[in-house]
């Protein structure tokens, strides 16, 4: 595994898909670099923010999958992501994804 770097994790999240092998990947990286959490939670909270709308919903399903992965090896990601989830959530539903499915919906219906 290549070492960590704020830098790194900018580029990682940068190049992050949709894919489940996309986020498992990824989330597996962050999980080995977890005694840097503190840092990747800030940078991923950061990186969300800038994201395009289409990609924000990605950084959920990363963020789960690294706190569900992660719970076994120690409670870093859990607290550290606790502090910032709720600002992230609010985030992605008023300039994320979800808007763009709501409009899709709606503009097939009759």
């Amino acid at each position: 595994m290549s070492s960590f770097s704020e830098s790194a994790l900018e580029k990682k999240l940068s190049e992050l898909s949709s894919s489940q092998q996309s986020v498992q990947t990824l989330s597996l990286w962050i999980i080995h670099h977890r005694k840097h959490s503190g840092l990747i939670v800030k940078v991923w909270h950061r990186e969300l923010k800038k994201a395009k709308s289409n990609r924000k919903l990605t950084f959920l399903y990363l963020a789960n999958d690294v706190i569900q992965n992660s719970k076994k090896k120690g409670p870093e990601f859990t607290k550290d992501f606790e502090s910032v989830l709720v600002d992230a959530c609010s985030h992605v539903a008023r300039r994320g994804a979800f808007i763009e499915v709501i409009s899709f919906s709606s503009s097939s219906l009759p």
